[in-house]
Formats: structure tokens, sequence, C-alpha cells
């Protein structure tokens, strides 16, 4: 699985909020077709983390490097990273008034500046793989939270970038929705996607990574994979926090 070179390096992270720290000297490595699961409690700057990645956030100290190459925090550069970094968040953030396949045309069509009878085929391959082809007339509010969270996928699969970064995507669903969600992520790693994902949900995050990372109040407090992780933590916040939700 792992090349000899990272796909993504994150080194020395660190962000504020004013004099609130939120992450506190974040590293770790990513490499090609791996998937990373993210977990630790609320507040302890995971989804800042994916935010800062993704250059949502700008960072205060260290660097974020795609293929040794850093991350420029400017907006012409950030066009381009976010080409090469997808994210999904909690919130699906999909366009109310335009149908399924409208939000995700929108992209190539305005960024990548493709043609439309180039993407369309392009947009409904993801539609295809999340199971809602048949829904790209739909508006969102004819969708369930699912299944809006599983567009919201197929959105960032149509840029067809390199890594994808998954915010809490199964919050506030109901379990027979999370297990849909879940599902096309699963897909996702079959197929080689590398991923980050923040997850609560600690069965899943069992199942499908291949390396935990457990953090809280902005930093890395342990890393490993999953049977090390969840069957024998070397930390004691870490086993602390995995007896309290598990």
């Amino acid at each position: 699985m792992n090349d000899n070179k990272p796909k993504l390096t994150i080194r020395n992270l660190h962000k504020r909020f004013g004099d609130l720290s939120i992450l506190r000297g974040v590293s770790f490595d990513v490499y090609s077709r791996e998937v990373i699961v993210i977990i630790g409690p609320s507040g302890s700057g995971k989804s800042t983390l994916l935010r800062c990645i993704n250059g949502l956030e700008g960072i205060n100290e260290g660097e974020v490097c795609i293929d040794d190459q850093r991350i420029e925090y400017t907006p012409a550069s950030l066009q381009k990273v976010r080409q090469r970094i997808g994210m999904v968040f909690q919130s699906y953030n999909l366009f109310p008034h335009l149908t399924v396949m409208e939000n995700l045309l929108l992209a190539p069509l305005k960024v990548q500046k493709k043609s439309k009878s180039e993407v369309l085929p392009q947009a409904e391959a993801p539609l295809q793989q999340v199971g809602l082809l048949d829904k790209k007339n739909s508006y969102p509010s004819q969708l369930s939270g699912g299944q809006q969270r599983r567009v919201a996928i197929a959105r960032s699969l149509v840029m067809n970038p390199e890594v994808i970064l998954f915010d809490e995507v199964t919050s506030a669903l109901d379990p027979e929705r999370v297990r849909d969600v879940l599902d096309v992520m699963k897909d996702l790693a079959g197929r080689g996607t590398t991923m980050i994902i923040v997850t609560h949900e600690m069965g899943f995050g069992r199942e499908v990574g291949d390396r935990i990372i457990f953090m809280d109040q902005g930093v890395v407090v342990e890393q490993g994979a999953p049977e090390q992780i969840f069957g024998n933590p070397q930390e004691e916040r870490t086993k602390q926090f995995l007896r309290n939700v598990m």
C-alpha cells in the first residue's frame, strides 16, 4: 500500500483563533491508497485540521505538502489544490435551487472550464457509484439526508481528486441512512481511494481504516493500525476515550 513518498505530508501544523490554540504541532503522512481515520473528542481539532489541509482555513505555523509540493495559501494556488484534494462536509452544502446533476456539473464547468458534453458522462459515473443515478433530476429538498450526503460524495468524485477528506459525514443521520453512507465510503476504500476520514463511528473506523489517528486538545496523541489502537492502545488518554465511546 505505501509508496516510498507520501501523497500528503502534514508537518508541525499550528492553528490559532485569537488566543485559542486549536492545532498544536500536528504531523503525519498519508500515502496513496491509504485510508486514515481520525477519532477523538469534540473540540480536539479534527475538523479544523481537515479545513487547514484543504485550505479553507489558513495556518499559523507548519506546512501541508501534496507530492512534496508545499501548499501556498493564496487564492490561485488554493483553487488548484481543491481540484486535487476534495472535501465532503457535515452539512453537504448542495445548492437547493439546482438539481442533483446541476450540483455535480457546477465545479467541472466553472472551475475546470470543461464542456457540458465532456463532463456529463463523468458526472453520471460517480452518481451511479453512490446509487443515485435515478435521482439526477431531483432537487436536494426531494432527497433524504443520507441521499444528500451521498450526492455530496459524488460531487467530490466528479472532480477526480487525488485525496478526499470526509468531515463527520454521518452525523445527525438515522441508523439506516448512516449505513447507506458508510457503504459508499467502504466501496471507495475498496477501490483504492486515498481518504482522511473524521468520524465518531468507531466500528466503521476499525473496519475501513488502514491507520487510526487519535487526537485530543489539538495534538496527535497516538496513531497506529486499527487492531493496535482499538485493541491495545498505549496512551492512557486513548484508553480513557475508547472506554467512554465503545
